[in-house]
């Protein structure tokens, strides 16, 4: 068995913030997982909300998974357990309640696992980071996600028009994307973009959508252009009955239906492949050098996110996009 990994967090001049986390349990179990980006600034235990939320995880997951009579033909039975793990961090630091109503300030990340038993791999995915098998990519991709990318990737030309500055329209673009064009100047815009750039790029945001999106409900749309992902889309979190639900571990319930499970047969399968949404492509064969081939392929093509990669934040020249987690196993 021959395993690699890697983990680069976004700012390469602070890896101690990486909000990734993988695990490898050998011959058993393996697993990335990926602590969405903080909506505020709170810490817990000195970390951001994503970064706790990530250790969280991965401690629960090296617990349950090594212990005797361990889940590894339940995916679910995980879930759940990874769930009573965030919940009881909710509780340590006495926001519960809070976190059930506000939900903007939960702590939240997404899980790819395969368990090994029987001769079979057991694929779980909570959210949308993914595993390749045997050359076959899985990723769970969100309609949510391409309306705040579609939506960043309007602003950018209108953006274009006042600043020629890369980092400045990095930040008024990621910003655009994470409040919505309803936020106010307050927010960080003035005096770079008035309400006539943000009236036209909403205009913009909601016929390119609805262009991509046909089968997603005008008034969706409507609500994460103009409310960004801080003030939108945690109402779509763990919320199987909205046509743009997505599944995520947050502390309380996922919904079944929201989580991908598959399991494939080992015989054939040579390698199992794990990474998080930081890789933008796979890489075109196994291990990390490829990966980060593909990578770097990636930010020559399209550093920014808004052509052929597209993102609700892109990379500049101090850091990447986001944190990037690839974990290979080939037998």
């Amino acid at each position: 068995m021959l395993l690699e990994a890697f983990t680069q967090a976004k700012d390469p001049r602070a890896p101690q913030a990486n909000e990734d986390r993988f695990v490898v349990l050998p011959g058993r179990a393996y697993a990335v997982i990926d602590g969405a980006t903080a909506r505020t600034g709170a810490r817990y235990d000195g970390m951001l909300s994503g970064q706790y939320a990530a250790a969280t995880v991965e401690a629960a997951l090296e617990r349950i998974l090594s212990a005797p009579g361990a889940p590894l033909d339940d995916g679910m039975a995980v879930v759940r357990a990874l769930t009573r793990a965030l919940r009881e961090g909710y509780e340590r630091h006495g926001m519960a309640e809070r976190a059930r109503h506000e939900r903007h300030n939960r702590f939240s990340a997404t899980l790819a696992l395969v368990t090994l038993h029987d001769g079979v791999a057991d694929v779980t995915l909570v959210g949308d980071s993914g595993v390749r098998l045997g050359g076959r990519v899985v990723q769970v991709e969100k309609d949510l996600d391409l309306i705040t990318s579609t939506l960043r990737q309007q602003a950018w030309p209108i953006i274009g028009e006042v600043t020629q500055d890369p980092d400045l329209r990095e930040k008024l673009s990621r910003q655009i994307a994470w409040h919505g064009t309803s936020q106010v100047p307050e927010l960080g815009l003035a005096p770079h973009l008035d309400t006539a750039h943000l009236a036209r790029i909403e205009e913009r945001a909601l016929a390119a959508n609805a262009e991509r999106l046909p089968h997603a409900p005008r008034a969706d749309i409507e609500k994460l252009v103009r409310g960004g992902i801080v003030n939108a889309q945690g109402d779509y979190q763990n919320e199987s009955d909205e046509a743009l639900g997505y599944s995520c571990l947050d502390g309380f319930d996922v919904p079944e239906r929201l989580v991908h499970r598959e399991q494939v047969a080992l015989d054939g399968v040579d390698a199992i492949e794990l990474f998080t949404d930081g890789y933008f492509a796979p890489g075109e064969g196994f291990g990390v050098a490829a990966w980060e081939d593909a990578f770097r392929r990636v930010e020559r093509e399209d550093r920014e996110k808004v052509r052929l990669h597209l993102s609700p934040k892109g990379s500049t020249r101090q850091a990447f996009a986001d944190d990037r987690t690839y974990l290979g196993v080939r037998f």
